[in-house]
Protein backbone atom coordinates (compact mmCIF):
# COMPACT_ATOMS: atom_id res chain seq x y z
CA UNK A 1 0.00 0.00 0.00
CA UNK A 2 1.66 3.48 -1.13
CA UNK A 3 0.60 6.62 0.28
CA UNK A 4 2.72 10.33 -0.49
CA UNK A 5 3.63 9.85 3.42
CA UNK A 6 2.81 6.50 4.75
CA UNK A 7 4.11 3.39 2.72
CA UNK A 8 2.88 0.01 4.53
CA UNK A 9 4.63 -3.06 3.68
CA UNK A 10 3.70 -6.76 4.64
CA UNK A 11 5.60 -10.04 4.17
CA UNK A 12 5.26 -13.68 4.73
CA UNK A 13 8.21 -15.97 5.71
CA UNK A 14 9.53 -19.27 7.45
CA UNK A 15 8.89 -17.38 10.15
CA UNK A 16 5.93 -15.85 10.54
CA UNK A 17 4.06 -12.41 9.06
CA UNK A 18 5.65 -9.53 9.39
CA UNK A 19 4.09 -5.75 9.11
CA UNK A 20 5.63 -2.80 8.90
CA UNK A 21 5.19 1.18 8.45
CA UNK A 22 7.40 3.60 6.58
CA UNK A 23 5.94 7.18 7.53
CA UNK A 24 7.50 10.75 5.52
CA UNK A 25 9.02 11.78 2.19
CA UNK A 26 9.91 9.60 -0.42
CA UNK A 27 13.46 10.01 -0.41
CA UNK A 28 13.45 8.73 3.40
CA UNK A 29 11.27 5.96 2.50
CA UNK A 30 13.83 4.88 -0.59
CA UNK A 31 16.81 5.23 2.12
CA UNK A 32 15.04 3.46 4.23
CA UNK A 33 13.99 0.49 1.92
CA UNK A 34 17.70 0.44 0.02
CA UNK A 35 20.09 0.37 3.43
CA UNK A 36 17.53 -1.82 5.72
CA UNK A 37 16.40 -5.22 5.77
CA UNK A 38 13.53 -7.28 6.11
CA UNK A 39 13.82 -7.29 10.14
CA UNK A 40 15.11 -3.55 10.25
CA UNK A 41 11.17 -1.85 8.77
CA UNK A 42 9.04 -5.04 9.78
CA UNK A 43 8.15 -6.78 12.90
CA UNK A 44 5.93 -9.81 13.36
CA UNK A 45 2.62 -9.94 13.30
CA UNK A 46 -0.39 -12.00 14.86
CA UNK A 47 -2.77 -13.10 11.85
CA UNK A 48 -5.54 -15.05 14.16
CA UNK A 49 -8.76 -17.12 12.50
CA UNK A 50 -10.79 -16.86 11.50
CA UNK A 51 -10.32 -13.60 9.50
CA UNK A 52 -6.06 -13.38 9.01
CA UNK A 53 -6.14 -9.86 9.09
CA UNK A 54 -2.26 -8.06 7.58
CA UNK A 55 -2.74 -5.22 10.53
CA UNK A 56 -2.27 -5.04 13.98
CA UNK A 57 -4.63 -5.39 16.11
CA UNK A 58 -5.24 -5.57 19.72
CA UNK A 59 -5.95 -9.41 20.21
CA UNK A 60 -6.99 -8.88 24.22
CA UNK A 61 -9.85 -6.43 22.85
CA UNK A 62 -10.86 -8.97 20.20
CA UNK A 63 -10.78 -12.00 22.92
CA UNK A 64 -13.71 -9.59 25.01
CA UNK A 65 -15.29 -8.38 21.31
CA UNK A 66 -16.24 -12.17 20.60
CA UNK A 67 -17.15 -13.63 24.42
CA UNK A 68 -20.14 -12.16 23.81
CA UNK A 69 -22.58 -13.32 21.58
CA UNK A 70 -23.57 -12.91 17.81
CA UNK A 71 -26.91 -11.76 16.91
CA UNK A 72 -27.22 -13.96 14.12
CA UNK A 73 -26.45 -16.60 16.24
CA UNK A 74 -29.12 -16.11 18.84
CA UNK A 75 -31.61 -15.13 15.87
CA UNK A 76 -30.77 -17.86 13.73
CA UNK A 77 -33.62 -17.23 11.04
CA UNK A 78 -32.38 -14.39 9.04
CA UNK A 79 -31.76 -13.31 5.69
CA UNK A 80 -31.27 -10.18 3.48
CA UNK A 81 -34.72 -8.42 2.06
CA UNK A 82 -36.66 -8.59 -0.34
CA UNK A 83 -35.35 -7.78 -4.20
CA UNK A 84 -37.95 -6.73 -6.15
CA UNK A 85 -36.02 -5.87 -9.57
CA UNK A 86 -39.34 -3.81 -10.50
CA UNK A 87 -39.37 -1.22 -7.84
CA UNK A 88 -41.32 1.53 -10.01
CA UNK A 89 -44.13 -1.43 -10.66
CA UNK A 90 -43.95 -3.43 -7.50
CA UNK A 91 -43.67 -0.85 -5.34
CA UNK A 92 -46.12 2.68 -4.45
CA UNK A 93 -47.10 4.83 -1.79
CA UNK A 94 -50.81 4.33 -2.34
CA UNK A 95 -52.32 1.06 -1.29
CA UNK A 96 -54.60 1.75 -4.19
CA UNK A 97 -52.16 1.97 -6.73
CA UNK A 98 -50.67 -1.21 -6.18
CA UNK A 99 -54.27 -2.76 -6.18
CA UNK A 100 -54.44 -1.20 -9.83
CA UNK A 101 -51.38 -2.87 -10.25
CA UNK A 102 -52.43 -6.24 -9.64
CA UNK A 103 -55.69 -6.28 -11.27
CA UNK A 104 -53.69 -5.30 -14.70
CA UNK A 105 -51.59 -7.54 -14.14
CA UNK A 106 -54.55 -10.48 -13.40
CA UNK A 107 -56.92 -9.13 -16.33
CA UNK A 108 -54.71 -8.11 -19.12
CA UNK A 109 -53.28 -11.22 -21.15
CA UNK A 110 -50.77 -9.18 -23.27
CA UNK A 111 -47.55 -9.33 -21.72
CA UNK A 112 -46.65 -6.43 -24.33
CA UNK A 113 -49.03 -4.25 -23.17
CA UNK A 114 -48.26 -4.41 -19.56
CA UNK A 115 -44.50 -3.86 -20.67
CA UNK A 116 -45.39 -0.81 -22.21
CA UNK A 117 -47.78 0.68 -20.18
CA UNK A 118 -45.33 0.23 -16.67
CA UNK A 119 -41.92 0.86 -18.85
CA UNK A 120 -41.04 -2.36 -17.64
CA UNK A 121 -38.22 -2.73 -20.63
CA UNK A 122 -36.76 -6.18 -21.03
CA UNK A 123 -37.01 -9.18 -19.21
CA UNK A 124 -33.97 -10.29 -17.02
CA UNK A 125 -32.66 -13.66 -15.73
CA UNK A 126 -34.74 -13.84 -12.21
CA UNK A 127 -37.94 -11.57 -13.55
CA UNK A 128 -39.95 -11.28 -16.77
CA UNK A 129 -43.84 -9.70 -16.87
CA UNK A 130 -45.09 -13.21 -18.15
CA UNK A 131 -43.72 -14.66 -14.65
CA UNK A 132 -45.02 -11.80 -12.73
CA UNK A 133 -48.66 -12.25 -14.59
CA UNK A 134 -49.20 -16.14 -13.70
CA UNK A 135 -47.68 -15.23 -9.89
CA UNK A 136 -50.61 -13.13 -9.55
CA UNK A 137 -53.33 -15.08 -11.13
CA UNK A 138 -55.60 -16.98 -8.83
CA UNK A 139 -55.09 -14.26 -5.70
CA UNK A 140 -57.53 -11.52 -4.71
CA UNK A 141 -55.41 -7.78 -4.90
CA UNK A 142 -56.84 -7.38 -1.26
CA UNK A 143 -55.31 -10.48 -0.06
CA UNK A 144 -51.66 -10.03 -1.41
CA UNK A 145 -51.21 -6.36 -1.06
CA UNK A 146 -48.82 -5.31 2.26
CA UNK A 147 -46.97 -2.79 3.11
CA UNK A 148 -43.04 -2.93 3.15
CA UNK A 149 -40.21 -0.84 4.58
CA UNK A 150 -39.01 0.64 1.65
CA UNK A 151 -36.52 3.24 3.31
CA UNK A 152 -36.25 4.21 7.23
CA UNK A 153 -38.98 6.20 8.52
CA UNK A 154 -40.90 5.67 4.54
CA UNK A 155 -43.39 2.66 4.15
CA UNK A 156 -44.90 1.85 1.25
CA UNK A 157 -47.21 -0.71 -0.25
CA UNK A 158 -46.17 -3.96 -2.52
CA UNK A 159 -48.15 -7.66 -3.72
CA UNK A 160 -46.79 -10.34 -1.93
CA UNK A 161 -47.14 -14.00 -2.70
CA UNK A 162 -43.47 -15.27 -1.46
CA UNK A 163 -42.94 -16.87 -4.70
CA UNK A 164 -39.14 -16.52 -5.97
CA UNK A 165 -38.97 -14.99 -9.79
CA UNK A 166 -42.68 -14.22 -9.68
CA UNK A 167 -44.18 -10.36 -9.19
CA UNK A 168 -41.22 -10.28 -6.83
CA UNK A 169 -37.68 -11.43 -7.90
CA UNK A 170 -36.68 -12.40 -4.26
CA UNK A 171 -39.20 -12.44 -1.52
CA UNK A 172 -36.68 -14.14 0.63
CA UNK A 173 -40.03 -15.67 2.19
CA UNK A 174 -37.84 -18.12 4.49
CA UNK A 175 -37.90 -14.47 6.73
CA UNK A 176 -40.23 -12.31 5.34
CA UNK A 177 -43.38 -14.61 5.58
CA UNK A 178 -42.69 -14.17 9.23
CA UNK A 179 -43.29 -10.49 8.71
CA UNK A 180 -46.69 -10.80 7.39
CA UNK A 181 -48.69 -13.83 8.47
CA UNK A 182 -48.60 -11.87 12.09
CA UNK A 183 -47.86 -9.35 14.23
CA UNK A 184 -43.70 -9.07 14.76
CA UNK A 185 -40.61 -7.35 15.21
CA UNK A 186 -37.36 -7.68 13.06
CA UNK A 187 -33.98 -6.07 13.92
CA UNK A 188 -32.26 -4.80 10.74
CA UNK A 189 -28.61 -5.20 10.82
CA UNK A 190 -26.05 -4.01 7.74
CA UNK A 191 -23.81 -6.70 6.21
CA UNK A 192 -20.15 -6.24 7.31
CA UNK A 193 -18.21 -3.68 5.15
CA UNK A 194 -21.32 -1.71 5.08
CA UNK A 195 -19.71 1.52 7.03
CA UNK A 196 -18.37 4.19 4.68
CA UNK A 197 -14.49 5.88 5.76
CA UNK A 198 -14.39 6.77 8.94
CA UNK A 199 -18.22 6.99 9.29
CA UNK A 200 -18.95 5.48 13.01
CA UNK A 201 -21.17 2.12 12.56
CA UNK A 202 -24.92 2.65 12.11
CA UNK A 203 -26.41 -0.02 10.34
CA UNK A 204 -28.93 -1.12 12.56
CA UNK A 205 -32.75 -0.62 12.48
CA UNK A 206 -36.12 -1.97 12.84
CA UNK A 207 -38.93 -3.10 11.08
CA UNK A 208 -42.22 -4.86 11.68
CA UNK A 209 -43.18 -5.27 8.36
CA UNK A 210 -41.48 -6.48 5.26
CA UNK A 211 -37.98 -4.80 4.72
CA UNK A 212 -36.52 -3.83 1.05
CA UNK A 213 -33.25 -5.01 0.54
CA UNK A 214 -31.90 -1.24 0.11
CA UNK A 215 -33.58 -0.28 3.38
CA UNK A 216 -29.74 0.56 3.61
CA UNK A 217 -28.11 2.76 1.42
CA UNK A 218 -25.73 -0.31 0.13
CA UNK A 219 -28.40 -3.14 0.54
CA UNK A 220 -28.64 -6.38 2.64
CA UNK A 221 -29.57 -5.56 5.55
CA UNK A 222 -29.87 -9.01 7.08
CA UNK A 223 -34.12 -9.31 8.85
CA UNK A 224 -33.63 -11.30 12.30
CA UNK A 225 -37.77 -11.64 13.17
CA UNK A 226 -38.51 -12.35 16.65
CA UNK A 227 -41.04 -14.71 15.93
CA UNK A 228 -41.60 -17.82 13.71
CA UNK A 229 -45.11 -17.96 11.99
CA UNK A 230 -46.27 -21.92 11.50
CA UNK A 231 -47.10 -22.75 7.81
CA UNK A 232 -50.77 -24.01 7.22
CA UNK A 233 -49.80 -27.78 6.59
CA UNK A 234 -47.49 -27.43 10.24
CA UNK A 235 -49.46 -29.58 13.22
CA UNK A 236 -48.58 -26.99 16.26
CA UNK A 237 -50.22 -23.82 14.89
CA UNK A 238 -48.14 -21.98 17.92
CA UNK A 239 -45.54 -18.84 16.94
CA UNK A 240 -42.09 -19.69 18.56
CA UNK A 241 -39.50 -17.11 19.39
CA UNK A 242 -36.42 -16.95 17.15
CA UNK A 243 -33.86 -17.42 19.67
CA UNK A 244 -31.49 -20.11 20.45
CA UNK A 245 -32.49 -21.92 23.11
CA UNK A 246 -28.99 -22.01 25.13
CA UNK A 247 -27.91 -19.17 24.17
CA UNK A 248 -31.49 -17.62 25.48
CA UNK A 249 -31.44 -18.94 28.59
CA UNK A 250 -27.69 -17.98 29.48
CA UNK A 251 -28.65 -14.41 28.78
CA UNK A 252 -32.24 -14.63 31.21
CA UNK A 253 -29.70 -16.19 33.71
CA UNK A 254 -27.66 -13.12 33.91
CA UNK A 255 -30.66 -10.61 33.71
CA UNK A 256 -32.74 -11.90 35.96
CA UNK A 257 -33.51 -9.39 38.60
CA UNK A 258 -35.01 -9.16 42.28
CA UNK A 259 -37.72 -6.50 41.03
CA UNK A 260 -38.19 -7.06 37.14
CA UNK A 261 -37.82 -10.90 37.16
CA UNK A 262 -36.56 -12.71 34.13
CA UNK A 263 -36.84 -10.91 30.80
CA UNK A 264 -39.09 -11.96 27.92
CA UNK A 265 -38.64 -12.01 24.31
CA UNK A 266 -39.20 -8.46 23.77
CA UNK A 267 -37.11 -7.20 26.72
CA UNK A 268 -34.20 -9.31 25.23
CA UNK A 269 -34.81 -7.89 21.97
CA UNK A 270 -34.91 -4.25 23.63
CA UNK A 271 -31.80 -4.99 25.10
CA UNK A 272 -30.02 -6.17 21.42
CA UNK A 273 -31.66 -2.99 20.08
CA UNK A 274 -30.55 -0.75 23.14
CA UNK A 275 -27.05 -2.23 22.79
CA UNK A 276 -26.16 -1.81 19.25
CA UNK A 277 -27.25 2.19 19.95
CA UNK A 278 -25.04 2.48 22.63
CA UNK A 279 -21.99 5.33 21.64
CA UNK A 280 -19.34 3.67 23.68
CA UNK A 281 -19.94 0.27 22.16
CA UNK A 282 -19.92 1.61 18.54
CA UNK A 283 -17.06 3.51 19.22
CA UNK A 284 -14.99 0.65 21.06
CA UNK A 285 -15.98 -2.23 18.74
CA UNK A 286 -15.69 -0.09 15.43
CA UNK A 287 -12.94 -1.86 13.84
CA UNK A 288 -14.57 -5.19 14.49
CA UNK A 289 -18.08 -4.08 13.47
CA UNK A 290 -16.86 -2.87 10.15
CA UNK A 291 -15.56 -6.36 9.27
CA UNK A 292 -18.69 -8.54 10.64
CA UNK A 293 -21.84 -9.05 12.04
CA UNK A 294 -22.03 -7.19 15.33
CA UNK A 295 -21.36 -9.23 19.10
CA UNK A 296 -23.50 -8.51 21.82
CA UNK A 297 -21.65 -8.19 25.58
CA UNK A 298 -23.39 -9.81 27.89
CA UNK A 299 -24.77 -7.85 30.75
CA UNK A 300 -22.39 -6.97 33.43
CA UNK A 301 -25.06 -6.65 35.27
CA UNK A 302 -29.09 -7.12 35.75
CA UNK A 303 -29.37 -3.26 36.35
CA UNK A 304 -27.36 -2.67 33.63
CA UNK A 305 -29.72 -5.46 31.29
CA UNK A 306 -32.60 -3.48 32.57
CA UNK A 307 -31.34 0.06 32.19
CA UNK A 308 -30.41 -1.03 28.29
CA UNK A 309 -33.57 -2.81 27.44
CA UNK A 310 -35.62 -0.08 28.84
CA UNK A 311 -33.70 2.83 26.21
CA UNK A 312 -33.74 -0.01 23.64
CA UNK A 313 -37.76 -0.06 24.44
CA UNK A 314 -38.37 3.56 23.90
CA UNK A 315 -36.04 3.75 20.56
CA UNK A 316 -37.99 0.61 18.91
CA UNK A 317 -40.92 2.51 19.61
CA UNK A 318 -39.36 5.95 18.06
CA UNK A 319 -38.32 3.98 15.06
CA UNK A 320 -41.62 2.41 14.41
CA UNK A 321 -43.37 5.72 14.40
CA UNK A 322 -45.93 4.56 17.59
CA UNK A 323 -47.57 8.17 18.30
CA UNK A 324 -47.81 7.89 21.98
CA UNK A 325 -44.06 7.27 21.77
CA UNK A 326 -43.53 10.49 18.75
CA UNK A 327 -45.77 12.85 20.83
CA UNK A 328 -46.39 15.95 19.31
CA UNK A 329 -43.68 17.40 17.12
CA UNK A 330 -42.57 20.78 16.89
CA UNK A 331 -41.34 22.53 13.87
CA UNK A 332 -43.49 24.46 12.21
CA UNK A 333 -44.06 24.19 8.17
CA UNK A 334 -44.65 27.95 7.51
CA UNK A 335 -44.60 30.52 4.44
CA UNK A 336 -46.65 30.69 1.04
CA UNK A 337 -46.76 28.64 -1.76
CA UNK A 338 -47.97 25.13 -2.52
CA UNK A 339 -45.60 23.02 -0.90
CA UNK A 340 -43.38 21.67 -3.82
CA UNK A 341 -40.25 20.10 -2.81
CA UNK A 342 -37.20 21.73 -5.34
CA UNK A 343 -34.17 22.31 -3.24
CA UNK A 344 -33.21 21.63 0.25
CA UNK A 345 -31.12 22.47 2.65
CA UNK A 346 -30.59 23.33 5.80
CA UNK A 347 -29.94 27.25 6.64
CA UNK A 348 -30.08 29.27 9.81
CA UNK A 349 -32.17 26.53 11.55
CA UNK A 350 -34.76 25.95 8.85
CA UNK A 351 -35.08 23.14 6.65
CA UNK A 352 -36.06 24.81 3.15
CA UNK A 353 -37.87 22.70 0.58
CA UNK A 354 -37.98 25.75 -2.02
CA UNK A 355 -37.45 29.71 -2.41
CA UNK A 356 -40.52 30.47 0.19
CA UNK A 357 -41.70 27.78 2.43
CA UNK A 358 -39.36 26.05 5.04
CA UNK A 359 -39.63 23.84 8.31
CA UNK A 360 -38.85 26.07 11.43
CA UNK A 361 -36.28 25.77 14.13
CA UNK A 362 -34.66 22.38 13.12
CA UNK A 363 -32.07 20.67 15.35
CA UNK A 364 -28.80 20.21 13.63
CA UNK A 365 -28.21 16.85 14.77
CA UNK A 366 -31.78 16.08 13.12
CA UNK A 367 -31.02 17.33 9.65
CA UNK A 368 -27.61 15.25 9.76
CA UNK A 369 -28.25 12.14 11.78
CA UNK A 370 -27.54 8.33 10.14
CA UNK A 371 -29.72 4.92 10.05
CA UNK A 372 -28.46 2.21 8.10
CA UNK A 373 -26.46 4.84 5.88
CA UNK A 374 -29.03 7.22 4.97
CA UNK A 375 -29.44 10.06 6.42
CA UNK A 376 -33.70 10.25 6.59
CA UNK A 377 -34.44 13.93 6.99
CA UNK A 378 -32.69 14.24 4.14
CA UNK A 379 -33.54 11.47 2.08
CA UNK A 380 -37.22 11.40 2.99
CA UNK A 381 -37.61 14.97 0.78
CA UNK A 382 -35.07 14.04 -1.67
CA UNK A 383 -37.10 11.01 -2.71
CA UNK A 384 -40.11 13.42 -2.93
CA UNK A 385 -38.31 15.91 -5.20
CA UNK A 386 -40.99 17.41 -7.38
CA UNK A 387 -44.08 16.97 -6.09
CA UNK A 388 -46.11 18.58 -3.24
CA UNK A 389 -46.25 17.86 0.19
CA UNK A 390 -49.64 16.99 1.71
CA UNK A 391 -50.99 18.01 5.03
CA UNK A 392 -50.52 14.13 5.97
CA UNK A 393 -47.04 14.49 4.57
CA UNK A 394 -45.86 17.63 6.63
CA UNK A 395 -47.01 15.81 9.89
CA UNK A 396 -44.72 12.79 9.08
CA UNK A 397 -41.86 14.58 8.02
CA UNK A 398 -42.23 16.93 11.40
CA UNK A 399 -42.31 13.22 13.12
CA UNK A 400 -39.54 12.09 11.48
CA UNK A 401 -37.20 15.05 12.72
CA UNK A 402 -38.15 14.76 16.42
CA UNK A 403 -37.30 10.98 16.54
CA UNK A 404 -34.03 12.04 14.96
CA UNK A 405 -33.55 14.20 17.79
CA UNK A 406 -35.24 11.80 20.26
CA UNK A 407 -32.91 8.99 19.07
CA UNK A 408 -29.72 11.38 19.56
CA UNK A 409 -30.96 12.16 22.72
CA UNK A 410 -31.62 8.72 24.29
CA UNK A 411 -28.20 6.87 22.80
CA UNK A 412 -26.83 9.48 24.68
CA UNK A 413 -27.57 8.18 28.02
CA UNK A 414 -27.01 4.49 26.96
CA UNK A 415 -24.01 3.51 29.55
CA UNK A 416 -22.01 0.45 28.93
CA UNK A 417 -19.06 -1.42 30.96
CA UNK A 418 -16.83 -2.52 28.18
CA UNK A 419 -13.45 -4.15 28.87
CA UNK A 420 -11.17 -1.94 26.40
Amino acid sequence: HYHPLHLVGMAVTPDGYFHGDLWGGRKGKYEALETGRLTTVTDPLEVPAPNHLFVRRDFEKVKKYEAGFSVSSLMGVNNVGIVTARDGLTIHEKREDIINVVHDFQNDTDAEVLRTKYGLGKDVQDWSVISAMADLANNTAESLVTEISYRPFDNRWTAYTGKSRGFLCRPRSDVMSHMKRGPNLGIVIGRQGQVVGSMPWNVVFITDRLFDFNGFYRGGGAVHPLYLYPDEQDLDQDRRVNFDPKLWKQLKAKAKHATHGTPDEAQTFDYIYGVLHCPAYRDTYAEFLKIDFPRIPWPATPDAFWDIAEKGSALRKLHLMEPTAVGKAPYPFKGEGDGMVKKTELKDGKVWINETQYFDAIPPVSWDFYIGGYQPAQKWLKDRKGRSLSFDDVKHYQSILKILSETDRIMRTIEMELET
